[in-house]
């Protein structure tokens, strides 16, 4: 038997089969308690070294090349990072580079911290921190919103010249979905009861 609280209403649920495959909704008010998939960690961690090799890829390569009056100029995927620096646009370039570079490889990393031992019969001690990190680092993740950007100014510039995609630009639009898919798979309640199962444990070998 297990108990959780609703975010929503406060109410505490009751659920005799916590381990079904569903989505649980509280009885009360019917917010979304949360939802159990088999094969969670094994996707995730799989998703993640995806994105972790698409992540270097993209780093890599060229991101796109700009044909315009026989002259040829080539970008990677820090190029506007670096042009704001240059011009000392400091808090926008900051901004960027934390919401596209620092804090995209940040989280994949933490996932591979955590997921990986899970994958392999480990529940880490730091659990339950890199969960509450995941959660904080959530909202500064703006990959897709970048990707949006792009994909606006090669709209643009089509106009001026031509514009040819670089290997690191397809690697970054599937990392922005691979990372989607992630996102979408993960629920972090499976991990809590792993945590609350393994402090009763260690309390009942204490006592």
């Amino acid at each position: 038997m297990h108990y959780h609280i609703c975010h929503d209403c406060d109410e505490v649920c009751k659920i005799s089969n916590p381990h079904r495959p569903g989505r649980y909704r509280c009885p009360n008010c019917g917010h979304r308690l949360y939802s159990f998939r088999p094969g969670m960690i094994e996707k995730i961690y799989a998703y993640n070294i995806a994105a972790l090799m698409l992540f270097i890829v993209t780093n890599y390569f060229p991101f796109l090349s700009f044909h315009v009056a026989g002259n040829t100029s080539h970008a990677n995927f820090t190029t506007s990072i670096y042009y704001l620096f240059r011009e000392e646009q400091w808090m926008m370039g900051t901004a960027i580079l934390m919401t596209t570079i620092v804090v995209p490889f940040t989280r994949i990393l933490l996932y591979l911290a955590l997921f990986g031992p899970l994958y392999h019969g480990y529940l880490p001690r730091y659990a339950g921190e890199v969960l509450k990190l995941l959660e904080r680092l959530l909202p500064w993740g703006m990959i897709d919103v970048f990707l949006v950007g792009v994909l606006v100014s090669i709209v643009k510039l089509v106009k001026m010249g031509t514009i040819i995609p670089g290997t690191s630009l397809w690697a970054f639009v599937i990392m922005v979905f691979v990372l989607a898919a992630a996102q979408a798979t993960f629920d972090p309640h499976e991990i809590w009861d792993r945590i609350g199962r393994a402090k009763q444990k260690r309390r009942g070998v204490a006592t």
